[in-house]
């Protein structure tokens, strides 16, 4: 849970991020974040077998994801762990969430079509109904 400074600021302790995306900001919002409020950064790829696949391949998929981030951080003063999630993405990433204590998490958005919502659903949605903390959605 985030506390209050005595500047009256917040306090985070630990925030996770999903990242799936390399062109969207929420990997760097949130080492930002986590950077200025001296947070622990749990970034995480949730992914769920695909029809015919197998959770060998969901995991390379994840690995492969991970390896991104990592890169893409390399360069920020940020302390960050990299943890693949396997299962539906917004139980994963709620899960893991709660596994770590976070008091955020952070998720990114894509413009979806109409349709694609209907039948894909929303993940983000879904993390903002389960999470015990607060979530941060990236635009």
């Amino acid at each position: 849970m985030a506390h209050l400074t005595a500047r009256g600021g917040f306090l985070l302790k630990t925030i996770v991020v999903a990242y799936d995306d390399p062109q969207s900001a929420t990997l760097v919002r949130a080492a930002d974040l986590a950077v200025l409020a001296g947070a622990d950064l749990v970034v995480t790829n949730a992914v769920g077998p695909m029809r015919g696949d197998s959770a060998g391949e969901a995991a390379r998929t994840a690995e492969s994801k991970l390896a991104q981030a990592r890169r893409a951080l390399a360069e920020r003063p940020v302390r960050a762990e990299f943890v693949p999630s396997i299962g539906a993405p917004a139980q994963a990433i709620v899960r893991l969430a709660e596994e770590r204590s976070a008091d955020l998490i952070v998720v990114g958005t894509r413009k979806k079509r109409f349709l694609e919502r209907l039948v894909e659903g929303s993940v983000n949605r879904e993390v903002l109904e389960r999470a015990r903390c607060d979530v941060l959605v990236v635009y």
